[in-house]
């Protein structure tokens, strides 16, 4: 059958995959066949590109993906149910919400892109000769591409339709779903055999478009989940991938070549990654971020806005427009990490912007608990500024980044651990690596030999400073809830920050010396930054010269207390540990639209 190719307009799936619809069939000046398409390379990149345009959607990595990556223990929300995007949130989604029909959309749309140059590139003109290189890369971008929009539509239903060939005329579009490790088993394969034919970023010259390195840390990312602890469809048991053990050792190859092909490295600088990001630049010395999820400023992208520092939720700042700061965090999150690691104050900070009086002014955020916030990404870090006419306008278009060189020292580290019942040399070392640029380098042997030596005493102690490092590293990148289920600690980690939370609060032996009854802080001479005295330490709370005196947490009310409480109850305020619930349902259109194959059997 002859199809067309229509770049105008996404595709959007009927029912579970693309019908063939008869305005497919007519001829136009926007229409492209195949064999056009695949005639040389520039129409071949415009197919991909539709697959790269959906991940750049609003509905997906623009902003809606934050969703369903809450509500874990460190990225939250704190508000109750609103019928959508916050019920998916807190593990209470139902099947008549529409968001899930639209990432499952879109989802599916950007793999039939992909699955059309998979399908047709083998064949074309451009396969072999002076564009064979070009042509092969444009093949392996797109099995990438494809091998991601499966990880995510796996995190988020579990087992689903798996289809690795484009839409015929003659197909059954009412396939059901396949076994998630039938399908991580085949896609890590897949990418294995991709690899060859995908440049390395030096040779891109972009994050914005996939890259070797990206590639070997997609599969290594995969097999750890293969590896790790997802609940099952229909029999509703949480349990490993059947061929676990092997699938650590594809991810400890991946981690351990890229780490020894010095292709990537960490930036010197943890606060310049995410400054870099939010003034439009990408980081083409370092390649920290080995992929990044190009957007569109005014036009695609909250990041900033739904994620970030509160700017002016009352009052726009002038300056740099609002924030709203949806996503929070906790009080215990600020407080676990070492006071002296330079991330804890890109992570979260203790001010915002914009409260009445002070539009343009930090200020310092409030003392109920709740005023926490990923601040990794804040209006007053993106160059050029939101501020002025633009004040009100939500899409910042910051790239959002899928993957860090930090990730790939994690995941090594990790897997040296438990391939080998315990750290390595080299396991420590990655994790050496990783805090030697959280820390100044004069505390390098407290606060990195002697501490990553006490934490290898074994296999237990070693994986639980993996957990804390990568909670430290990745807070506000929406990594956690993924990182939790495969390790089987969703429920344990959503507990332990309520409990510790309110211990906080409660002013309980354990966080006495570390966390102020009063904190004290003053405007600096510039007149908008402030100068916090004592965030993490007590002083009498009698006045001291040129401060402001604020409560702080222990000296909430009970009504405040009580404030907190409910707060928290409304985190994963649906997932049950006993069951657990962190898959999503089908939506109900791409149920009915299924003529009785698919179900929502995932759902215990």
């Amino acid at each position: 059958m002859k199809r067309n190719i229509i770049f105008a307009t996404a595709f959007l799936l009927s029912g579970v995959l693309f019908s063939c619809n008869d305005y497919l069939k007519t001829e136009s000046p926007s229409v492209f066949t195949e064999t056009t398409s695949f005639s040389n390379v520039d129409f071949a990149e415009k197919v991909l590109n539709g697959a790269y345009d959906n991940l750049a959607s609003t509905y997906l990595f623009g902003s809606y993906f934050l969703w369903y990556n809450c509500d874990s223990d460190i990225e939250f929300v704190i508000a109750a149910n609103n019928g959508g995007t916050f019920n998916i949130a807190h593990y209470d989604a139902d099947e008549g919400i529409s968001h899930l029909n639209t990432w499952w959309n879109l989802l599916y749309s950007s793999i039939e892109r992909a699955n059309i140059c998979i399908d047709n590139l083998p064949s074309s003109p451009i396969w072999e000769g002076e564009h064979a290189k070009e042509a092969q890369r444009i093949y392996a971008e797109a099995k990438t591409i494809r091998a991601l929009c499966y990880y995510e539509l796996i995190k988020l239903f579990g087992d689903v339709p798996f289809k690795i060939t484009s839409t015929q005329a003659e197909d059954n579009y009412y396939l059901p779903k396949t076994d998630r490790d039938e399908i991580y088993e085949y896609l890590i394969q897949d990418l294995k055999d991709a690899e060859p034919l995908l440049p390395w970023m030096r040779e891109t010259n972009t994050t914005e478009r996939v890259n070797k390195g990206f590639l070997k840390g997609l599969r290594a990312r995969m097999a750890l989940s293969y590896a790790g602890f997802s609940l099952r469809n229909k029999t509703h048991e949480t349990k490993r991938g059947r061929h676990w053990e092997e699938y650590y050792q594809i991810a400890n190859d991946e981690c351990r070549e890229l780490i020894n092909s010095k292709e990537h490295a960490l930036n010197s600088s943890f606060e310049s990654v995410f400054k870099t990001l939010q003034s439009y630049s990408q980081d083409l010395s370092s390649k920290e971020v080995l992929f990044e999820i190009a957007l569109g400023r005014f036009i695609s992208g909250r990041i900033g806005y739904d994620i970030g520092m509160l700017f002016g939720y009352t009052v726009p700042s002038t300056k740099y427009g609002r924030g709203v700061g949806t996503i929070r965090t906790s009080p215990y999150y600020f407080y676990s990490f070492d006071t002296e690691d330079t991330r804890r104050n890109v992570s979260v900070e203790l001010y915002t912007y914009g409260q009445s009086g002070y539009a343009d002014v930090q200020r310092m955020i409030g003392s109920g608990g709740t005023e926490f916030r990923p601040t990794k990404w804040r209006k007053s870090w993106i160059t050029p500024a939101m501020g002025g006419d633009n004040q009100t306008v939500q899409h910042t278009g910051v790239n959002w980044p899928v993957m860090r060189y930090a990730d790939i020292l994690l995941m090594y580290a990790e897997t040296e651990n438990e391939i080998n019942n315990g750290p390595t040399e080299a396991a420590k070392d990655a994790l050496k690596e990783v805090r030697k640029r959280a820390f100044p380098e004069g505390l390098w042997p407290s606060k990195v030999e002697d501490y990553v030596e006490d934490e290898s005493a074994d296999k237990e102690r070693f994986f639980d400073a993996i957990v804390d490092e990568r909670a430290w590293e990745f807070g506000g990148e929406m990594l956690r809830k993924t990182d939790l289920v495969r390790w089987n600690l969703l429920g344990p980690k959503l507990r332990e920050m309520k409990e510790e939370s309110l211990k906080i609060v409660n002013d309980d032996t354990k966080y006495q010396t570390l966390v102020p009854t009063h904190i004290f802080w003053r405007l600096e001479s510039d007149g908008e930054t402030i100068d916090i005295l004592n965030p993490d330490y007590r002083l009498p709370s009698t006045a001291i010269p040129g401060y402001e005196r604020n409560a702080w947490l222990p000296s909430m009310s009970a009504n405040a207390k009580q404030a907190f409480q409910e707060a928290l109850d409304n985190v994963a305020h649906g997932y049950n540990e006993a069951k657990n619930n962190h898959l999503y349902p089908i939506n109900v259109n791409t149920i009915t639209a299924s003529n009785g194959v698919l179900q929502n059997d995932q759902m215990p």
